[in-house]
């Protein structure tokens, strides 16, 4: 078995985005819905992931999701 790690996760499938389609083919199932926003939307869309508590800091535990979830919080993209 070959783990690939990218320092964040580990993972023995090199392209997980494909393995999902793959397995949505097998199964005749849909696991992944692309939902592209318009960047005059993020603002709000990134606020409402955070009052439905999806943010780096809960996606990512440690320190990178800590400090990424305090620089959307403090100094949002405007």
């Amino acid at each position: 078995m070959n783990i690939e790690s990218n320092g964040k996760s580990q993972t023995n499938i090199e392209d997980m985005e494909a393995w999902i389609r793959l397995v949505e083919k097998e199964k005749n199932k849909r696991y992944l819905t692309i939902i592209d926003i318009p960047r005059s939307e993020r603002e709000f869309a990134m606020r409402d992931l955070a009052y439905m508590g999806v943010t780096a800091a809960s996606l990512f535990p440690g320190l990178d999701g800590v400090c990424s979830s305090l620089k959307e919080r403090f100094f949002p993209l405007r």
